[in-house]
């Protein structure tokens, strides 16, 4: 049972019983929208491309770094997005102060260069953005700045030009729903995908969420991350809080019932992510895996196929 103290910190830990997996939940295909990809081959690129045709992974991308490794192998089963690469090179040199100026040498090149690629069609948004991961990411990368800061509402300006996306990394924060749903409203041809789903506490969450949901038409998240048990699992403090083998969301006990909720409120708002990076690459097998046993099977099979891949086929016009 969970402590009272973790019941109170993360709020909702009450999931679904442990699905079966059913036949059409294991055939689906799947659009991986947070799949970090940085092959520096073409034999590189090979690797998630084998991984992908066994695991029946149909796209995947959404998040940086570009590569045209990727796109050459992948072809249009890629998303290409760009930015994470030269934001971070802003940050390790400049701080906090360079990500939110527009005229850090790091910073100009990213956004000409973005609007380069966006103009020759070989990407479809930027990402992953890190605007505030204080306390959500590896301590040598963590950040907080403004959701709406200048040099982001230069790639929303990007974004809209192009009818493409942003995909931000951003924790729970009192104002950002209100942040959101303004970019939504000033960038009407953009999208915005929230990574993770905003990670934070699921009570403060999940109403953040309901709440964008309810007032936008361009805004999306993702479920990578703590959400599923393989990222869970790699701190003792999450698989005390959520229990052996599950995640934020789901994992060995079902889908927990405050997502369940939200998702079949909103079957055309949430995709799916793994997020291989940070050493769990050779792991993307089980990522995959555990949507297909722990998420998908615990909603009904007509939006089990929306979060898969049918969201993400209509936000990113895939083929």
């Amino acid at each position: 049972m969970f402590k009272k103290s973790s019941l109170l910190c993360f709020g909702f830990l009450i999931y679904t019983s442990a699905p079966s997996l059913s036949i059409a939940t294991e055939n689906l295909p799947i659009a991986d929208v947070h799949m970090h990809a940085y092959e520096k081959s073409a034999s590189e690129a090979n690797w998630f491309l084998n991984k992908m045709n066994e695991l029946n992974v149909k796209w995947g991308g959404g998040v940086g770094s570009y590569s045209d490794h990727m796109t050459d192998v992948l072809g249009n089963r890629f998303i290409p997005a760009f930015g994470q690469g030269p934001f971070m090179k802003a940050f390790k040199t400049g701080g906090e102060e360079a990500l939110k100026d527009p005229n850090n040498k790091y910073i100009k090149s990213l956004l000409r260069k973005a609007d380069q690629l966006f103009q020759q069609g070989k990407i479809k948004g930027f990402g992953e953005i890190h605007t505030d991961n204080h306390t959500s990411g590896p301590k040598r990368i963590r950040r907080q700045i403004p959701v709406n800061s200048s040099v982001v509402l230069e790639m929303y300006k990007i974004a809209n030009k192009y009818n493409g996306f942003v995909h931000l990394h951003v924790q729970y924060s009192p104002s950002l729903a209100s942040d959101v749903i303004k970019l939504s409203k000033d960038f009407p041809n953009s999208i915005t995908i929230l990574a993770h789903c905003v990670p934070g506490r699921n009570l403060d969450v999940l109403r953040l969420l309901n709440t964008v949901f309810k007032q936008t038409s361009n805004v999306y998240c993702e479920t990578s991350g703590l959400n599923g048990p393989t990222h869970a699992s790699t701190s003792p403090v999450f698989t005390k809080l959520f229990g052996k083998g599950n995640g934020r969301m789901y994992g060995v006990s079902g889908l927990n019932k405050g997502w369940q909720k939200l998702i079949e409120t909103f079957p055309d708002r949430v995709m799916v992510g793994t997020d291989p990076c940070c050493g769990l690459k050779q792991k993307y097998p089980e990522l995959v895996k555990e949507i297909r046993e722990y998420l998908l099977p615990s909603l009904s099979p007509a939006i089990a196929k929306r979060v898969a891949y049918e969201n993400a086929v209509s936000v990113f016009g895939l083929k």
